[in-house]
């Protein structure tokens, strides 16, 4: 190695392009104010005065409060009237002072400085200040806010949308990857109709060994119709959409983020739940006992498929091939009779899709449609990272769930809804809304006019069956009504 001076160096040209000396300022030219950023000023009690004389409504309720007549626009203050004053030109509920229109937006920034919540914000202006509708003002500015979107939680998803059993074994299969640190890393490979298991050790995790795993797979098996797998390297590349599109496999892969949509593999043998769980109690077992791991992993798999499935009533092994499975225990289930029980059809709809139907009733539906505009879910791991990210997205399609947003430079993202939030729109300004009394006698008349036209019980039964369905009854439960016994015959 031999020194260089900088000069004489040809590596250090490029930090010496730069000019070492600022240009001074020139007065003579012109130079242009972008914006000037004050902040939040108080609100002083001479400027609430003020306020008070020029505002139309507070100007009327002084001089309701004086006369004792109140207008119908005042409805909101009259309510109140036995606790409003006037103390030196301020109108007060008790000991809150009653702030003028124009006053109200910027209160509302004031208070909501370091972004608390509902509740904290309610508490800290109810004891200073009141005017009509501030409690939905309060909301509404903490929703028109963008920091507090981007960190508020998220939202639950929609309710599944559950597909049918598949007509046949080793029709539609889910596939995915989960790695045991101190073992190795596994493909798993499940079928939807009979949720027969297989665990494949992977020595890597490439396209081209997932391929090969595969075929090894439908070499006893024959290819499936379709393939469901999420959105990892080796099932989003090239070759592998090609491999299926040569086996006329039908690949269907997940909503990023979502792994919930394979719902197969991530909520039956998925590293996260309760049945790997279970694949992983045994590599723990193996390793606190010192054996073979390999062969802990073999005998899991097949006490799995051996054993009758709580949703299904009958063994992974025995839906798939058709026949009763022998095992070291004895059994009397050699009867023909036994193969592709219908029953299992009628167990998968009764305790996994009513089941889940009922579980999801009071999950609440996005408001999230077409055209929206919306922030997405930030994925970006650390403790101070906001929930959503700041950045505007418009939807573009919405199945269900799956959702496609495209930011500003058009770039799409397809992403679950339960991970996007609608984009805060800015309210119009705080107004109080006219009121509408009806006099006395049109109240009469109106209950009178409702008297006459209420039609009878037979005639409200024929209206009601009469009219079009609607798109999404809800069933509300009926009991069954039966005969006195005194009528059995």
């Amino acid at each position: 190695m031999k020194y260089i001076a900088g000069p004489a160096n040809i590596s250090d040209s490029l930090s010496r392009l730069c000019s070492q000396f600022d240009l001074p300022f020139d007065e003579n030219a012109e130079h242009y104010l972008c914006a000037i950023g004050e902040g939040l000023t108080a609100i002083t009690l001479e400027e609430i005065r003020l306020e008070t004389v020029c505002d139309e409504i507070l100007a009327g309720v002084v001089k309701a409060l004086e006369t004792g007549i109140w207008p119908s626009v005042l409805f909101q203050y009259q309510a109140f009237s036995t606790e409003l004053g006037i103390p030196k030109g301020i109108v007060v509920r008790e000991d809150r002072i009653v702030l003028p229109e124009r006053l109200r937006l910027r209160t509302l920034d004031i208070a909501h400085r370091g972004h608390p919540g509902i509740v904290a914000m309610r508490m800290n202006l109810r004891e200073k200040v009141w005017w009509p509708g501030m409690d939905r003002d309060i909301v509404n500015r903490i929703k028109e806010c963008a920091g507090c979107a981007a960190v508020s939680k998220l939202t639950p998803p929609e309710p599944m949308q559950r597909e049918g059993m598949p007509d046949r074994a080793w029709q539609e299969i889910a596939i995915d990857f989960f790695s045991a640190k101190e073992c190795a890393t596994f493909m798993v490979v499940v079928d939807y109709y009979s949720w027969f298991l297989r665990v494949i050790e992977m020595k890597s995790t490439t396209a081209e060994k997932t391929i090969d795993a595969l075929e090894g797979i439908f070499i006893e098996q024959t290819y499936p119709e379709t393939i469901r797998s999420d959105n990892g390297p080796p099932f989003s590349s090239e070759e592998f959409a090609q491999y299926c599109s040569n086996k006329n496999i039908r690949l269907i892969r997940t909503i990023p983020y979502w792994p919930q949509m394979n719902g197969l593999v991530d909520g039956l043998v998925g590293l996260r739940t309760l049945r790997i769980a279970k694949g992983l109690r045994t590599l723990r077992i193996a390793k606190a006992t010192k054996s073979d791991w390999r062969k802990a992993i073999t005998e899991y798999v097949y006490v799995y498929n051996t054993t009758p499935q709580p949703v299904t009533g009958k063994a992974p092994m025995e839906l798939l091939t058709g026949r009763p499975v022998k095992d070291l225990l004895p059994s009397l289930r050699t009867d023909p009779s036994w193969n592709r029980d219908e029953s299992v059809r009628e167990n998968d709809a009764i305790k996994k899709k009513i089941k889940g139907k009922s579980m999801l009733t009071n999950v609440v539906m996005r408001e999230i449609e077409v055209g929206d505009y919306v922030m997405i879910k930030n994925n970006e791991c650390g403790k101070v990272e906001p929930k959503f990210r700041l950045e505007k997205f418009q939807v573009l399609k919405k199945n269900g769930s799956d959702t496609i947003v495209v930011n500003e430079d058009g770039v799409r993202f397809r992403r679950c809804i339960s991970h996007l939030r609608k984009w805060p729109s800015t309210s119009a300004q705080l107004k109080t809304p006219e009121p509408s009394e009806p006099s006395a006698s049109n109240n009469q008349e109106k209950r009178e006019d409702t008297l006459v036209s209420q039609p009878s019980s037979k005639e409200f039964v024929t209206a009601e069956q009469s009219s079009p369905p609607d798109e999404n009854p809800r069933e509300r439960p009926r009991r069954m009504r039966k005969l006195p016994r005194r009528y059995d015959i």
